[in-house]
């Protein structure tokens, strides 16, 4: 139920009333609603003076379920795809030739073709909920459901996988998860007098925001600055934009990262800057997408060091799972789910008629990707992580040209584009923390594996649904999705060989993570870190810096002159500041819903 009313809000939120607001590692609509429950929990508790009525477990469950059903709502998720399906042919025109190009290529039980159905769609006006509109969206809906179901089931069994080696032999922190953790399983955290004077100073001031955007003779807070107007001569201009903003929950999710990382992200967004300034000094083109080339080599560099370092443990698993040993059951369900996985995508894909060699190579890339994403949240915890404009059909073409591949496999992995948009919502991540959860508070595996998979089914049939409601009642909305149509026109009309330039870039990050990393593993004074490099440049980081830069310094001042101690002291403050500005953030995109007027919102 509250996944269902968690898609109509985010998605009538996002489309409407704020910018964006499932942008960031922890979901601020799934902290509000698991804040409110763990309050009525202790309420009515004391109120009864018997067991509180929910226990952690519960309270565990019910956000584990709500972030990965709120993952694949979010703003790069499923908010990416709906449009896909029907913009290939409702933005076709005799100029773009994109009927001749790529129609017949469109798997039609993937899309939407129907020119009624997409002129409603498009238009807005209209009603979903009407029998030729159902008719016409239902067999795409359902056999996009059944891929979702499988892609995330398979990223679960990757977990299943990885999990003992990442949580229980390298103990890695996951420090996403700390907030949800205290809400769920220590009631004392909500009386706790610290939390609630950092909630109280981020909550105020989203309060003073939200009335100033309502009413300006409110006086704004002014924790928001633009630098930009200020660099207007060469070769600072080069920068573009430059801003220094103070979020409390970056301020708040960067006290649990590693000093190296919360260091390591602040100074390469400012290394990435001044590399513009230094090319414009020497007078070198900056153009053409470098940065999430380097970005893109130093995540794949991330993921496959994560496989390495877990190399031992897999093997032992897979012999594990060959002798069917009795005590590993979980692994034998994670690896035939796998094999399962692998089967279907493959049946699925060449079905849509892509060839079977690169759809191994493309969910081979994917999965690294994936892995990556997962290995730095469990490891390190940044507040945001995205890969823009690098998806694995890029990455196959950058290397190997279009002519290999073809418009009947070219054109369908189109469609794909929206699972690689920008990775910042990806389900995988939500998955580990789950079975991090799961171990701190003894929650059957069994069970959490099935709550993880009514999610994904709940969460995917409501975000069609919500979406589809939202998009034939407003015009305007559904204009996501164009940009892989016109990359694909470009590669069919005009047909590229392989990329030496653009693989030079993507060469260098992924070499130059490994340095960082051999560097990071090698001497302890060393202060760069590679996931700092991958994630330190990009739309999100680039309005957060300034806020982990904060939080880096406040808790090296701490470590400094208070010692541990004094840093676990202040845990709960920085724990209120992300709480506080979540909560009132989710409260003025929840008031703006359900009055129907653009709200301040919390982010950018």
């Amino acid at each position: 139920m509250l996944i269902v009313l968690s898609a109509v809000w985010v998605v009538g939120a996002e489309n409407r009333i704020i910018w964006e607001i499932t942008d960031f590692s922890l979901f601020p609509t799934v902290i509000f609603v698991l804040f409110i429950l763990a309050l009525f929990n202790l309420i009515f508790g004391k109120a009864l003076r018997r067991k509180l009525p929910l226990n952690p477990a519960d309270l565990a469950i019910i956000y584990v379920m709500l972030s990965i059903a709120t993952s694949l709502f979010a703003h790069d998720m499923m908010r990416q795809l709906l449009p896909i399906m029907g913009n290939g042919f409702w933005f076709a025109t005799p100029e773009n030739e994109w009927q001749d190009l790529f129609h017949r290529y469109l798997p039609k039980w993937l899309v939407v073709s129907d020119p009624k159905a997409l002129d409603e769609y498009y238009r807005g006006g209209f009603s979903f909920f009407t029998e030729y509109n159902i008719r016409k969206w239902l067999i795409p809906a359902l056999t996009w459901t059944a891929f979702i179901f499988v892609l995330l089931f398979g990223m679960l069994c990757v977990n299943i996988v990885v999990r003992k080696q990442w949580t229980e032999n390298e103990k890695l922190s996951y420090p996403i998860i700390r907030l949800p953790l205290e809400l769920s399983a220590n009631p004392k955290f909500l009386t706790n007098k610290l939390m609630w004077i950092g909630f109280g100073i981020t909550a105020m001031i989203e309060l003073l925001a939200g009335l100033h955007y309502l009413f300006p003779i409110v006086p704004s807070p002014g924790l928001k600055w633009s630098i930009t107007p200020y660099l207007t001569s060469r070769p600072w201009n080069a920068m573009g934009s430059f801003d220094m903003n103070i979020y409390g929950f970056a301020v708040g999710l960067a006290y649990f990262m590693p000093l190296t990382l919360s260091f390591s992200l602040w100074f390469f967004n400012l290394f990435w800057k001044m590399q513009l300034v230094f090319f414009s000094v020497v007078g070198w083109r900056a153009g053409g997408g470098w940065q999430g080339e380097q970005r893109a080599g130093a995540w794949l560099g991330i993921g496959i060091l994560a496989l390495w370092t877990s190399r031992t443990h897999i093997k032992e698993t897979i012999i594990s799972f060959l002798r069917r040993r009795s005590e590993d059951g979980l692994y034998r369900f994670a690896y035939i789910g796998l094999l399962f996985s692998a089967i279907f995508m493959m049946v699925f894909w060449y079905q849509a008629g892509a060839s079977v060699w690169s759809i191994l190579v493309y969910f081979t890339i994917y999965a690294v990707l994936s892995i990556s994403v997962t290995r730095m949240r469990a490891e390190l915890g940044p507040p945001t992580h995205e890969l823009h404009s690098v998806h694995p059909d890029q990455i196959m073409v950058m290397f190997a040209g279009t002519r290999p591949f073809g418009p009947n496999t070219l054109a369908p992995f189109a469609l794909l584009d929206w699972i690689a948009y920008g990775y910042r919502s990806h389900p995988m991540p939500h998955q580990l923390e789950a079975f991090k959860l799961s171990e701190r508070l003894h929650i059957n595996n069994g069970k959490l594996i099935i709550a993880i998979m009514i999610a994904v089914l709940v969460g995917t049939i409501a975000t069609f649904l919500s979406h589809l409601g939202f998009y034939y009642k407003y015009s305007g909305y559904a204009i996501w999705g164009t940009g892989p149509f016109y990359t694909l026109q470009s590669w069919l009309a005009h047909p590229v060989g392989t990329d030496f330039a653009t693989i030079n870039h993507l060469g260098f990050g992924f070499f130059f993570t490994f340095f960082l990393m051999f560097m990071t593993r090698r001497y302890l004074w060393w202060q760069f870190h590679p996931v700092g490099y991958a994630t330190g440049s990009g739309w999100a980081i680039s309005w957060m810096w300034f806020s982990v830069f904060l939080s880096w310094l406040a808790k090296r001042m701490i470590l400094n002159y208070g010692g541990s101690k004094a840093y676990r002291t202040a845990i709960p403050l920085f724990l209120g500041f992300i709480l506080g500005q979540f909560f009132m953030g989710s409260f003025w995109s929840l008031l703006g819903l359900i009055i129907n007027r653009s709200m301040y919102t919390i982010f950018p």
